[in-house]
């Protein structure tokens, strides 16, 4: 599978994890305004169609890819994604 399956949600989850590894379920449901299960479930997908095993490695795929490139600029991180047309 590849990343162009994930719907917009879990884009949104993807980035947010990817930007913020260490953020619990609950942190990313208050985030989003929505349940831990909500976002546990879109995890779990993400994690599905992507083949990975764990939402740790979604920041060296997300790398590996060439979706995101963090950049260190004087100091402060600036993101750069290449997001693909996904789908609702």
């Amino acid at each position: 599978m590849n990343q162009t399956e994930l719907t917009n949600g879990e884009w949104n989850i993807f980035r947010l994890l990817v930007e913020n590894p260490t953020k619990t379920n609950v942190e990313l449901g208050e985030m989003l305004n929505c349940s831990q299960h909500t976002i546990a479930a879109h995890v779990r997908s993400i994690l599905t169609k992507l083949d990975i095993e764990s939402r740790y490695e979604l920041l060296p795929y997300a790398i590996r890819s060439g979706l995101y490139c963090p950049r260190q600029n004087c100091g402060n991180i600036e993101h750069k994604w290449e997001i693909p047309n996904s789908q609702d």
